[in-house]
Formats: structure tokens, sequence, C-alpha cells
């Protein structure tokens, strides 16, 4: 297989997931489109160590996470061609060790004291029903703004929901409405304009915008602390959720979407309350 037959694959299967109702600024789609770049670039073909070489340049580029995502990306653009029979046999099975790792890094968090700060700054602006959404769904950035009515489920009390990073696992969460929740998105629906709850911020995410606009948003309002981006309000979710007395690791996992157990253990941090619980201590 050419470049030029490669390059035409990812276009192919970028236009194929963009009309099958993935959106457009989907993660897994931004790394296909660096990726279809890359092939264009470096002149890449269907091979292993080629892919492997590529990927490693990559990191004198873009963050680890974003080299992740690339690299992830690429190895679902593959196991799509097995399946369309473009190819026979999947390109890469596994990455070497180290290759696409991201560093560990301080759980870091909103406490409900900063929480009730940001809620009153953004007061009056299109941030404050992304802060309440963030806060009590505890979903990705990118989920929260491109929210929409057809998956709040206002007679069960849910929030159903694919997940940006996780649909190649065919995962849908379902995250109770809060009572915080539910008031703001009722009040919200009387006055809907379109598909979206927010629209303004919804096309604002889907140009790749938002996560600077909200940086820029709390550096104005004299909030902004290093590393508490939109992201720490799905850390707090996670933390609080793992933290609650009655938590058990599955029922979260299956609240934040993600693929499996090891993934959430950076935030498993038991509070001091459920340690006593668990030895019987009042």
């Amino acid at each position: 297989m050419t470049t030029e037959e490669l390059v035409s694959r990812i276009g192919e299967f970028i236009k194929e997931r963009e009309t099958t109702g993935l959106e457009e600024n989907n993660t897994t789609n931004w790394g296909l489109v660096k990726f279809k770049q890359g092939a264009i670039e470096n002149l890449l073909g269907p091979d292993e160590d080629q892919i492997f070489e590529y990927i490693t340049g990559l990191k004198d580029r873009y963050q680890p996470s974003s080299v992740n995502r690339i690299a992830h990306s690429i190895k679902i653009f593959f196991k799509w061609m097995v399946k369309r029979g473009y190819i026979e046999e999947q390109v890469i099975e596994r990455f070497p060790r180290g290759l696409v790792s991201v560093p560990s890094k301080p759980i870091i968090t909103f406490t409900q004291t900063e929480y009730e700060v940001l809620k009153k700054a953004a007061e009056g602006t299109r941030y404050y029903a992304l802060i309440v959404i963030g806060w009590n769904t505890g979903m990705r950035l990118v989920d929260c703004a491109a929210l929409k009515w057809d998956e709040v489920d206002f007679v069960g009390g849910l929030i159903k929901k694919k997940p940006s990073k996780t649909e190649e696992h065919e995962t849908v969460v379902e995250i109770p409405l809060t009572a915080e929740l539910r008031e703001l998105l009722e009040g919200l629906y009387q006055n809907r304009a379109d598909e979206y709850i927010n629209s303004l911020i919804a096309y604002k995410a889907m140009g790749g915008d938002l996560s600077k606009a909200f940086e820029r948003f709390l550096k104005k309002q004299g909030l902004y602390e290093k590393g508490k981006t939109f992201h720490a309000f799905r850390r707090s979710a996670i933390s609080r959720w793992l933290s609650h007395p009655n938590a058990d690791i599955m029922t979260v996992r299956h609240l934040s979407g993600h693929k499996n157990i090891k993934s959430l253990m950076p935030y498993f941090k038991p509070s001091m309350d459920k340690k006593k619980l668990l030895m019987d201590i009042e």
C-alpha cells in the first residue's frame, strides 16, 4: 500500500466517523488528522516499525498525553482497515514498552468551597452551566460542552452519554441527575434553541478553543492555579465517588466511563472516614 493510498483510507475513516454522529473535534479524530499529516510528511505506509518510528518522533512536538492519543488513534485506524478488508492483519497489536506512556501526575482537584467560588464568578456567563455540569457529572470538557438534550432523560433522572475518548469500546455512561444539576437543566430546557444544552460552548469546543478560553476566564477572575484546569472537575468527582463510604470501584468505573479499573487507580485514595468505617471505629 502506497502513502497516497494510506492517506486516502485515513480520510475515508475520518469521514465515516463524522457521518455516524461522532463529533468532528473528537480526540480520536484529532489524532487521525495528525496521523494523516504525518503520513504525508514522512511518506508512511502500513509498516509497524515505520509507525513506531513516527510515534517516537512525535515526542519532540507534543505532550505525552497527545502522543498517547495519536498512537491509539492509529491503532484504531488499522483495526478498522482489517474490518473493512483493506489489509489482512492488524498492523499494531501492541506498543513497545514505554513508547506511549504518560507520566503520573498529582491528582489535583477542586474543593467544595472552590467550586462555590467558581460558580459565583461565572454567574451570568456561558461558563456557569459548564461548571455545574462538570462538577456534578465528572465528564470530560468536550463531553460537558457537547451535551445534547436527547442525552438528558428527565423522567429517568439520568444523563446517558457515550464518552468522547472511549467510543471504540461502545461505552455509554449513565449518570444520575443530582438535585442541583436537574434544577439547572430544567431551567435551561425552557429556553432551548437547538440540540445542545449550551450551543455557544458546544461550537467553541468543536473548534478546539474551549480549554484555552476557560483558562483565560479563570485568569480574568483571578482564580487560575496551575493544574486546576477544567479536567480538575472530573478528578474531583471521581475522588468524591471513590471516597464515599458505600463506594465500590466497579460502580465508579461505570459512572466515569473508564474502560478498565486500572485507569481509575490513580484516583483511589480512600478517606479517613472510610478507613474508620472498615475498622468499625466510630
